[in-house]
Parts: C-alpha cells; sequence; structure tokens
C-alpha cells in the first residue's frame, strides 16, 4: 500500500466572468472599502507601508477574516458540483462503452456464441436472444470514371442555354409588349370615338376601373335607367365589347300591324339599321331597343287600365279597334328571330303612324318626368308617391275613334247631300277646323312654326273637330264632333248649334243648342231638320197660296179652300233610303223617291217640277 500512489481527480476549476466584470467589482470595493469618497492618495500609501512592515491598521480587519471564509465556503461548494460533474460523465461513459460491448457481442453471438456470452450483460442475455443480430461483409462499390467532357464545355453551354432563354423572353416581352400596345391603342382610339360621337363616358358605379358609356334616358324608371349603361370592355384585339350584364336579351323591337280575323292586312316592315358594325351604330341599335322594351312594358301597364275600351293583352301582342272589323295589334319582336312582312301588306300608314306617335308620346312622358322633377318637391308623407301611368294608348284610341267617327259623320253628310241635290235642292257641309290638321300653306308646308310641345299637346288633349252645314232654306248648323276616353265623356258626343235660319222656318222655333251621345241620333235628328227646312222652303215656293204648316215640328203642308171638299196635303221625309216627298192632290195620292245614289241630270223631276205638276 506504501507503494501506490494517491491520485486527486478534481475539475479545473472555470472562470466566472460575473466575478470579473466591473459592476461587481465596484461593489465589492464599496463592501470591504466603503465609498469612494474615504479613498485617498495618502491612506493607500499608509496601508503598504503597513503591510509591509507586517502591521495593519486597517479597521476593516475583521471584514477582511469574514470575507475569506466565505469564499472558503464557496471553494467547498464549487468543489461538490465539479465532484458531481465528474461523476455523471464516468457514468455516461461507461453506459456507453457498455452498450458497444452488447453490440460487439450480439454480432458475434452469431459465429462464436460461447466467447461472446461472457460479455454480454444479463439484462441483454434476458430481453434478447443470441444470433439475432447479423454482420455480413460487403464489396465496396466502384467510384464512376469521370466524363470525358471537360466541366469547362459544360459551364459553357450552360450559360450559352441560359442566354439563349433570356434573349427569347426579351424578345417575347417585347413582342407582347408592341402588342399589349397595338389593342391598348386601338382601345382608347375608339373610346375617343365613342367621346366624339356624342356619347356619355364614365366609370362604372360598381368598379371604378372600368369605363362605361350611358346609352339609356336619364328620366326613364329605375330598372330601364340601369340598363343603359354598358362597361366597355376590351376584347382580345382590342376593340370595344359592349357588355350588357345578364338582362340583355338581344335587340328588341316594336311591331304594328292591322289584323282581321287573324290576317295581316297591313304591316310596317322593322327599320333596318344596315350592315354597319361599328360602335356608334352598336349603341344606337342597343339604345332603340331599351328604348322599345320601356315603350312596351308601360303600354302592357296601360292596357290593364283600358278594357272598357277593348283593350286587350293576348299571347304577348296588345290589341285595339281600329275600326268596326279590324284590329291594331303591337308587339315585342326579337329583330333576329323577326318574320318577314306578309307580301300582301302594301299600305303601312296606320302602323308606321302608330309606331312613330308612340314613341314620340314616350318621349313627351319622358320630358314631363324632367319638369316635374324641375320642380320643388311636394310634402313628405308617410305613403309613397304612386308611379303614374303614362297616356300612350289613350291618345292613340282617341285619334283612331276620332277619325272614324268623322268619317261616318262625313258618310252621312254625303248621303244626305246627294239625296237632297238628286231633289233639285242645295246642301252643303264645310269643315272649319280640326285638332288633328296642320295649317298648310299652298306648297303643302306648314304656314307655322309647330314645336314638339305643340305638337304633343295637340295630340294629348281631346280631339274636336267643327263643321258648317247649310240647308237648303239657308239655315246654317254647326255641328262639334268631341271625342275624350277620359270621363266624363268616355267616346265621342256631338253638339249641333243652329247660328242662323229663317224666321219663317220651324228650324228657328227648336233649341238653338243640341246634344247627342252618338252618330245614330245625330243622323236622325239631321234628317228631320232638313225636312223641316224642306218644307219652309215649299211653303213659300208653292204655286198657290194657302199652304200652312200643322205643327211646328211637322214635315208637312196642308192646303184647303172652301171649294173643297178635301185637303192637299204634301209631306216630306228624309231617310235612310233618300228625300221622300208624299202628297195627296184632289183625292189622289202620290210619291216621289230621290235616292243618295241618283243625280238631277237623270232626268229625275226635281221637287220644284213635282210641287208645279200636281198643285198647279
Amino acid at each position: 500500500m506504501a507503494d501506490q500512489l494517491a491520485i486527486s481527480l478534481r475539475a479545473w476549476p472555470s472562470d466566472d466572468k460575473a466575478t470579473e466584470s466591473l459592476p461587481y467589482l465596484i461593489a465589492r470595493i464599496n463592501e470591504q472599502r466603503g465609498s469612494f469618497r474615504n479613498i485617498t492618495e495618502a491612506s493607500l500609501e499608509e496601508e503598504i507601508q503597513a503591510a509591509k512592515a507586517g502591521e495593519s491598521e486597517d479597521p476593516q480587519a475583521d471584514n477582511n477574516s469574514l470575507a475569506d471564509g466565505e469564499d472558503e465556503k464557496a471553494k467547498g461548494e464549487e468543489f461538490a458540483l465539479a465532484k458531481e460533474d465528474i461523476i455523471k460523465r464516468v457514468a455516461e461513459a461507461y453506459n456507453t462503452s457498455s452498450q458497444a460491448l452488447d453490440l460487439v457481442s450480439l454480432l458475434l453471438t452469431s459465429h462464436t456464441p460461447k466467447v461472446a456470452e461472457a460479455t454480454v450483460s444479463p439484462y441483454v442475455k434476458q430481453m434478447i436472444p443470441f444470433g439475432s443480430l447479423g454482420a455480413e461483409i460487403m464489396q465496396a462499390t466502384k467510384e464512376a470514371e469521370p466524363e470525358e467532357t471537360s466541366h469547362d464545355s459544360v459551364g459553357l453551354g450552360w450559360r450559352m442555354r441560359s442566354l439563349t432563354r433570356s434573349a427569347d423572353s426579351l424578345l417575347g416581352s417585347a413582342t407582347r409588349l408592341e402588342q399589349e400596345l397595338k389593342r391598348e391603342s386601338t382601345y382608347w382610339q375608339q373610346v375617343l370615338e365613342v367621346k366624339q360621337a356624342g356619347w356619355p363616358v364614365a366609370r362604372l358605379p360598381g368598379d371604378r376601373q372600368t369605363l362605361g358609356v350611358r346609352f339609356g334616358f336619364g328620366e326613364a324608371y329605375a330598372e330601364f335607367r340601369e340598363r343603359g349603361l354598358v362597361a366597355l370592355r376590351r376584347d382580345a384585339d382590342g376593340n370595344i365589347d359592349l357588355d350588357h350584364g345578364q338582362r340583355w336579351q338581344g335587340e328588341k323591337r316594336i311591331r304594328v300591324r292591322v289584323v282581321k280575323d287573324g290576317r295581316v292586312l297591313a304591316e310596317r316592315p322593322t327599320i333596318s339599321m344596315g350592315d354597319d358594325k361599328s360602335l356608334s351604330q352598336r349603341l344606337l341599335r342597343a339604345r332603340n331597343s331599351i328604348f322599345d322594351e320601356e315603350l312596351y312594358h308601360e303600354l302592357n301597364r296601360e292596357a290593364r287600365n283600358l278594357v272598357s275600351h277593348e283593350v286587350r293583352c293576348v299571347g304577348g301582342h296588345i290589341r285595339f279597334p281600329y275600326d268596326d272589323e279590324s284590329q291594331i295589334e303591337v308587339s315585342l319582336v326579337d329583330i333576329e328571330m323577326e318574320e318577314p312582312p306578309n307580301a300582301s301588306s302594301e299600305d303601312t300608314t296606320i302602323p308606321a303612324a302608330v309606331a312613330i306617335t308612340l314613341r314620340l308620346l314616350l318621349t313627351h312622358a319622358h320630358r314631363q318626368n324632367l319638369q316635374r322633377r324641375s320642380q320643388p318637391p311636394p310634402p313628405i308623407t308617410d305613403t309613397p308617391n304612386a308611379r303614374p301611368l303614362y297616356s300612350l294608348l289613350r291618345p292613340i284610341l282617341e285619334i283612331l275613334q276620332h277619325q272614324s267617327t268623322r268619317r261616318t259623320v262625313q258618310s252621312e253628310l254625303d248621303t244626305l247631300r246627294n239625296a237632297v241635290s238628286a231633289a233639285g235642292l242645295s246642301f252643303t257641309s264645310v269643315e272649319l277646323s280640326s285638332s288633328l290638321a296642320l295649317n298648310r300653306g299652298i306648297d303643302g308646308f306648314p304656314t307655322v312654326t309647330c314645336t314638339a310641345e305643340t305638337l304633343m299637346n295637340r295630340v294629348i288633349r281631346p280631339h274636336h273637330s267643327k263643321l258648317t252645314l247649310t240647308l237648303p232654306n239657308k239655315t246654317t248648323l254647326l255641328l262639334d264632333i268631341h271625342t275624350s276616353v277620359f270621363p266624363p265623356t268616355f267616346g265621342t258626343s256631338f253638339q249641333l248649334t243652329t247660328t242662323s235660319s229663317p224666321s219663317a222656318s220651324a228650324v228657328a222655333d227648336m233649341p238653338h243648342v243640341m246634344q247627342f251621345p252618338n252618330v245614330g241620333k245625330l243622323r236622325e235628328h239631321l234628317w228631320h231638320v232638313t225636312s223641316l227646312d224642306v218644307v219652309a222652303i215649299l211653303q213659300t215656293t208653292a204655286p198657290e197660296t194657302g199652304w200652312t204648316q200643322p205643327s211646328g215640328y211637322q214635315a208637312e203642308l196642308q192646303r184647303k179652300t172652301a171649294a173643297m171638299k178635301t185637303k192637299n196635303r204634301l209631306s216630306i221625309d228624309v231617310g235612310p233610303e233618300g228625300l221622300k216627298a208624299s202628297w195627296t192632290c184632289d183625292g189622289k195620292n202620290g210619291s216621289r223617291l230621290w235616292k243618295s245614289d241618283s243625280r238631277a241630270e237623270d232626268g229625275v223631276s226635281s221637287l220644284a217640277e213635282i210641287m208645279n205638276e200636281q198643285f198647279r
């Protein structure tokens, strides 16, 4: 045992950088020496001299001894920590070496199990059977032979390929940039043409990055006003593509026909815009389409309230009477699917006039909306303002009904004039004025300037026509024809005014102003007035005197003398067959009828000749 050498294993002390820092040193000096204000150069020299002489009169000696004890304690703790660290590392090394030994021993159990059994740990013997781990010796793979191509050539090739790709990419970018520039130039050039053509161009309200053009009508209602704004999209070639949105269903047009028993009598073909596909023409066609769609929509709304005037909505068509036998049909058709007009429909005057008038009336309604919007708004109420109905069909119905009534009245007056003229008497009718006629000069042009407002007011207001009738006895009548589908008339009324009449005539005793609800009542009254007027003229021109009229409202003359036992009678009756004179002379009866289709030149005796012949 005396020959054995004892070695103390101690870890090398580590440097504590915290004890060497300046804050730590300053704190330690303050603890040992106190404040720096108590330390002077003289006191330090005295301590040095006292240390050399072995004497120390430092008042803080006790503190130094206490500090030394604390250092010893810290060193003991440091030693214990170092010892634990060494033991831990030794245990780790032992564990690693044991595992390595077990691994090698398991490998050897496949070849020499008895030799390897002595080195295997008991835990491995219990958990892993011998021979479960084996190893084989494999031949190392040979390194690949170096390629013959030089690395410099490969690098040069890659660089050339990269440069070629870069050049191709730059050329492609330049080509795309040039094409994009051409497309942008084409797009903005067409936008400028649209702007110069007068179409308003602005940004879309919902997409500020997209330009749009407004071709609709600002005074239309919201559902059609919003559709009048389309986006100006750019297609692949740079041309402008009009994006109408999902509600666009193609170009529509209003078609007007005159039909009778399902057969087309007259039809106006749709106005063709030609084959011009320019942007301005496309905008114009789109504007006309949305205008006709709004027109047809408003016509349907108004037609529901005109059922009493025989207006019907059947199968996508709006029909209203034109005359006693035919009807006018209005429909909205797709311009691409429209059927060609009937070859037999030659007269397109009425369909064209109705189509133009309907469009003018809708434009007038837009103008009225603008005027209402320009006025101060009404007081705010809880009840929302109802959307007013446009008067589109009512003026058309008034015009057609007034014209039909005028034709009927004129036909009745012509028949009456022909019958009276055939009897050798005079009867004239002159039209003084009509609300449908413009004052025209000799050359056929209006003599005064007619503004759009004046023209449309003349169309939408109730219509009047005035005629002057001169009867055989110079009695003058003024006939006023008034047509309105609005209350209180709801149709056509007639007013007959007696302007002048001989005092001896029975017509002078009749009311000067008379109203008639229809043409039949007016016709019967004209027949009766004409009969009375003819009797009055015969009373003054008879060859013999003594003729009297027994009743003021009876078209009959009587004459009786003392020598006569019977009365001579002469009665005049104007009716649908013509003018009929019936007489009784000396007990003999006779009659003569002058029809409306007979003339005085046909050899028929006049009424005056019959009078002279029978009562001379």
